[in-house]
């Protein structure tokens, strides 16, 4: 359901790096989870005052300076070497650089100087000064000084390192000497982004060398999800982001724009153009690689020269607005060929060879363009089949090939996968295109946990990866941050310390929104394709605290509600984060959270309130509880589907991984045992069994209906037929007057659910009665004047869903006594 692509101007696989000194991370990835994380970040613990910031854009020492403790710095180098003496820079300083020195370089590096204090003079050529602040910049090709300059401060040049290599070292020498070394230009402005992580605010920094490349030469990430594409301002914020990272690549490639996709045929236009414009320029501003990926698989004729000059026409398009990377993308197409096709080609592999070929040998490389990339019809799992072995072996050997890993989306992806996976598509340019932290399957859904499963040993046989984020750009910072420390160096890579300095760049400098950060983060950690996948952590230690103590006799809860309030602040603490961005992405997420810890405050309190034996005040307290979950209902979200029309309010936004829900559930028990008739009770159903003709998604069982816990429900795999059936079997005949469905995500939200359909009653499973029909809300009810003797119910479809949706279904009840007015 979603692919993607690589890019980068190099073309194999980066050979390892060579290490001068030990590196700043422990080899290894630490897998230990967020669980222990947030415990000990949960509420009231704070962080230490002046944590140390190791970020790209503004950076810290672990340490402050000269005290010889290594910095920090991200991602990890491959080598890294600080010195107990500190380097000054002066008031003014001189840059020397050569006629070609990369321009991109410069500009970074004079706006870096003049941020810390520092007057830079640009000297194009020439001796340098014999004292001062003297800063050589450039590759040893395009910088008369910087060999002699390199010299000075002891360091070996770039020539070996990988391709976005560099080298960066000072020292003292009748003022601060400092080479700034790239093996190409885009290492040299790599090189000024380590330096600012060192200078972190200051003049003052330790004598460093450092010496490091990157491990994968792919690093970044690609627009190919379904639903809302993101802003053109977001597009261009992400590529600054990337550029402080060190990610090198984009793939535009947004599965709703329509000239990508249905209408690849025709040319941009007008505003779109020229944003288009304004991207690639902007990406190369940030030594970022920008490539345009087509999707035509779902009406081309492989054969047909119009289609291929309609392919040409439109790369050539792009191609004038600076673009060199291009991407045919068949992923989510037709496996069959058309009557023509067929009768040209004896396979679908061999169709699209035939294409891509002419494309990479007639086009790409007749304009001396990066080869020609593409994610193929089947895209992942790694065992070989016929399809994979014709595509391989027939397509152009340099073509470059993406792969999603085991599965469409991959839990972890191991050396063992990669390397026959590499030998089932027969190309030695395999690149993940890796369907992780992307939410377009769950659009209710943030994915904020870190990434990890990725063996640390991949970059031996693969170029890169490219993530696919979210339809929420800014929200999926903190993954691109992490895939940014994974992809330069993976043997560094610890998905825990990049995770909390992705939240802490986000969230800015001041300590409390870091901790409410964290709040919020907890709240959205699992990811459903991975088997034991955290739920909220910290939120369900302190409710599994709470009820532990609540056993006991104990009800007062500091802990919990203490948390509870400070999800409640959320959309108002969380406004002044460094990320206004993610802020604005996050906050429906953030309100509907606030909703949902309103309802557990209130049921606090009437838990409280049992304890004491205060009844009257449990069943006040309890009354409050139904507006705010209906407030957490609420759909807030926009969405666009494949007509490309954008729609507001459409989602609801899901938060707290069902904890919320098995919270009020629990707490609705407590409730029936002392009072069991109390009207803010939710409708109980008569003990059932459930069964279905529908598929079942996943592991989202027909059980669930009938659990009576609202946290859990059944979904379909697919979208009901008439005549389908959803039945509950009760353990006897029942006089029964009340019959109620709750559909989709929310009672307040109509959402996956049966559309159209009738409620009847059987006295034998043979005979129905019709007692009630949808009406296109998310409950459906029947209210009966008289008992109708029976002991099955069932809900049956008597119409198609007019947009294809599937079926969620919480709870089914079925009972003697409608609930209370």
């Amino acid at each position: 359901m979603n692919r993607s692509t690589p890019t980068s101007a190099s073309a194999t696989p980066s050979t390892p790096a060579r290490s001068t000194s030990t590196s700043n991370a422990t080899p290894g990835s630490d897998r230990r989870g967020l669980a222990a994380l947030s415990r000990r970040t949960a509420l009231g613990l704070g962080l230490a005052a002046g944590g140390a910031l190791a970020l790209p854009a503004t950076g810290a020492l672990a340490d402050g300076g000269g005290s010889g403790r290594t910095p920090t710095v991200r991602p990890a180098p491959q080598g890294l070497e600080a010195s107990a003496r500190e380097v000054v820079l002066g008031r003014s300083a001189t840059v020397l650089v050569g006629e070609d020195t990369d321009p991109v370089a410069q500009k970074a590096l004079t706006e870096l100087l003049e941020s810390v204090g520092c007057t830079p003079e640009v000297q194009v050529g020439g001796e340098a000064p014999a004292s001062g602040t003297r800063i050589h910049l450039g590759t040893p090709e395009d910088s008369p000084t910087l060999a002699a300059a390199l010299e000075t401060v002891g360091v070996e040049g770039p020539e070996d390192l990988a391709a976005d290599g560099y080298v960066l070292a000072a020292a003292r020498d009748h003022g601060a000497v400092m080479g700034v070394a790239g093996h190409d230009a885009r290492g040299t402005f790599y090189a000024v982004q380590t330096l600012r992580q060192l200078l972190a605010g200051s003049t003052r920094f330790p004598a460093v060398q450092v010496r490091d490349e990157p491990l994968m030469e792919i690093r970044g990430a690609i627009e190919g999800f379904y639903g809302i594409p993101w802003s053109h301002q977001a597009r261009l914020d992400h590529f600054a982001f990337y550029g402080d990272h060190k990610l090198n690549t984009y793939i535009y490639t947004p599965k709703d724009d329509l000239l990508l996709r249905s209408k690849w045929r025709e040319l941009y236009a007008g505003d779109e153009l020229e944003n288009l414009a304004e991207l690639v320029e902007t990406a190369n501003a940030h030594h970022v690689s920008f490539t345009f990926a087509l999707s035509p698989g779902n009406d081309i004729v492989y054969g047909s020269d119009e289609d291929f000059e309609a392919t040409v026409t439109k790369f050539e398009q792009l191609r004038e607005l600076g673009v060199t990377s291009f991407y045919i993308a068949l992923d989510d197409i037709p496996t069959e060929l058309g009557e023509e096709d067929a009768a040209q080609f004896s396979s679908l592999a061999e169709a699209q060879v035939h294409y891509l070929n002419r494309v990479q040998t007639d086009y790409v490389e007749a304009h001396d363009l990066a080869p020609l990339q593409t994610v193929p019809t089947h895209y992942s799992g790694s065992g070989s089949s016929e399809y994979k072995t014709d595509f391989g072996e027939g397509a152009h050997p340099e073509i470059r090939i993406q792969w999603t890993g085991e599965g469409v989306f991959s839990p972890s992806i191991t050396e063992k996968s990669v390397v026959t996976a590499v030998a089932s598509y027969h190309t030695e340019h395999l690149y993940i295109w890796d369907n992780f932290p992307v939410n377009d399957g769950r659009r209710d859904r943030l994915f904020l946990n870190p990434l990890e499963g990725r063996a640390p040993t991949l970059h031996k046989h693969l170029a890169g990866f490219t993530a696919n984020p979210m339809i929420e750009p800014y929200a999926s910072l903190i993954s691109l941050a992490n895939y940014a420390d994974y992809c330069w160096n993976p043997p560094a890579y610890d998905a825990e310390d990049s995770w909390e300095a992705a939240v802490d760049e986000l969230a800015g400098p001041a300590a409390s929104v870091r901790e409410d950060l964290r709040v919020f983060a907890d709240l959205n950690q699992n990811w459903p394709y991975r088997s034991g996948s955290p739920t909220a952590p910290a939120l369900s230690a302190d409710i599994e605290e709470f009820w532990a103590a609540y056993e006991s006799g104990d009800a007062e809860g500091k802990t919990l509600e203490g948390r509870l309030t400070a999800i409640t602040e959320l959309a108002t603490s969380l406004e002044s984060m460094a990320s206004a961005g993610f802020y604005e992405d996050t906050r429906p997420w953030m309100v509907a959270a606030g909703h949902w810890a309103e309802a557990l405050l209130a049921q606090h309190e009437m838990l409280l309130a049992i304890t004491e034996d205060r009844l009257e005040d449990a069943s006040a307290a309890a009354a409050g509880v139904a507006e705010h979950v209906a407030a957490a209902g609420a759909a807030t979200v926009p969405d666009q589907r494949g007509d490309g029309v954008y729609k507001e309010n459409q989602i609801v936004p899901s938060v707290g991984d069902g904890v919320f829900e098995g919270f009020i559930a629990r707490a609705w028990e407590e409730l029936r045992d002392v009072l069991p008739e109390d009207p803010s009770l939710p409708f109980r159903g008569l003990p059932g069994t459930a069964t279905t003709t529908l598929g079942t998604y996943k592991d989202y069982a027909i059980e669930r209906i009938v659990d009576g816990d609202l946290a859990t429900m059944f979904w379909s795999s697919k979208a009901p037929k008439v005549d389908d059936v959803v039945q509950v079997e009760l353990e006897e005949s029942h006089p029964i007057r009340y019959v109620q469905v709750q559909m989709a995500k929310s009672d307040s939200t109509p959402g996956d659910q049966v559309y159209q359909g009738v409620l009847e009653l059987s006295a034998d499973g043979e005979a129905w009665t019709e007692i009630g029909t949808t009406d296109g809300s998310a409950v459906a009810t029947a209210s009966l004047d008289e008992p109708f003797d029976a002991r099955f119910c069932r809900l049956r479809v008597t119409g198609k869903n007019p947009t294809g949706q599937w079926v969620q279904i919480r709870e089914f009840g079925v009972g003697e006594t409608p609930p209370a007015a």
